[in-house]
Formats: C-alpha cells, structure tokens, sequence
C-alpha cells in the first residue's frame, strides 16, 4: 500500500528535519535582524543626546555673551531646578540664568568663564579677552563641551 500512495520506507522523519532547519535559519536571521534593531536605536539615542547636549551648551553661551563682561572669573552650573553659583559674576544678580525645561530632564550644563591664557607678543596676557567653556552633562557623564571667547567692548 506504502508504494501504491508514493511513500518510501526510507523518508520517515524528513519533513521533521526540514522544518526543524528553517525554524533554525528563521531563528538566526530574527537574531541578526533584533541585533541590528538594537544598534540602530542606541545610534539613534546617542545622536539625540548630542544633538539636545549641544543646543543647550550653545544656549548657554548666548546667554552670557549677552550679559556685561565680567572682569572675575566666574562660574555656575543650571539644570531644571534653576541655576547655581560655583562663583558668581558680577552680571550675576541682574540676569540670572533661567532653569532648563522640564523636558530635558537629567541633563546640566556647567558654564564658567575664565581669563585667556594668550599672550600677546611680549608674553603678557592679552587684557579684555575671556574663555567661555560650557559643558553639557546627561545624568552626570560629560555629552559635550564647547568653548568661545568674550571681548571686552
């Protein structure tokens, strides 16, 4: 009866074995496919947090370009909860930094201004001339740090 129908004594099992093999093959390009999901995700993430790290760094900045030259150095860090004095300029009780949006949760900026360390021809610091460094931070670890200058006018 087995030969009548077309089935070989010899083929029990097969079918078996063939879907356990796709299933494997199935199985590992799922793998291939969620670990490439994964990595494009975490790039996706890091890109945001840079992007969000640098605005506000340069918002920062803008902010204190826009104040009077401090003739002290000086330095304050702002978060959410509004802003705090590391050492206070003398813009400081006029023009407070206002604190981040809620949205950005997590993240700081460290802004600080410091006396150029250039020296003209004669090897005199150059007068008028200040760093602005303004370091964004996102729970704590250092996104990115960006620096500009300040001219006495």
């Amino acid at each position: 009866m087995r030969k009548a129908v077309g089935l070989r004594g010899d083929s029990r099992g097969e079918l078996l074995i063939e879907v356990l093999i796709a299933l494997a093959l199935l199985g590992l390009i799922s793998v291939v496919f969620i670990g490439a999901m994964y990595t494009s995700l975490q790039a996706a993430r890091i890109s945001d947090e840079r992007s969000v790290g640098l605005t506000l760094a340069k918002s920062q900045i803008e902010f204190v370009k826009a104040r009077d030259y401090a003739d002290d150095d000086w330095a304050y860090v702002v978060g959410t909860n509004g802003a705090t004095i590391v050492t206070k300029p003398s813009w400081w009780d006029a023009n407070t930094p206002a604190a981040l949006d809620a949205e950005f949760a997590g993240y700081t900026v460290q802004v600080s201004g410091v006396s150029s360390i250039d020296l003209d021809e004669s090897g005199v610091p150059d007068e008028g001339i200040r760093v602005i460094t303004a370091t964004s931070l996102h729970n704590g670890v250092e996104i990115v740090a960006l620096q500009n200058y300040e001219i006495y006018r």
